[in-house]
């Protein structure tokens, strides 16, 4: 099995939320590696994912600058999941 860069930086930011599941940044980065996986994939599945961490990590007490980050993500995220699984088709 060929190493991916992509699929690994999901696992280490999971290993990262093991490690200390109140770590605002991990689950940002998690969002990241999900939405740059499921662009290169076309995996709708996978911004789903993100979308879920998006909602968990709302529960957070987070700094101002991870609030502009994680809204950012959320923007990014929506739009991809739009042009991946447009309006009217199925999951």
């Amino acid at each position: 099995m060929a190493f991916d860069p992509l699929v690994e930086a999901i696992r280490s930011s999971l290993r990262a939320l093991d490690a200390n599941p109140r770590a605002a940044r991990a689950y940002l980065n998690l969002i990241e590696a999900y939405e740059d996986c499921a662009e290169k994939e076309s995996e709708a599945e996978l911004l789903d994912q993100a979308m879920f961490v998006i909602r968990d990590v709302k529960l957070l007490a987070l700094s101002e600058e991870e609030k502009r980050r994680l809204a950012d993500l959320e923007v990014r995220v929506t739009a991809t999941l739009s042009r991946l699984r447009p309006a009217g088709t199925k999951k």
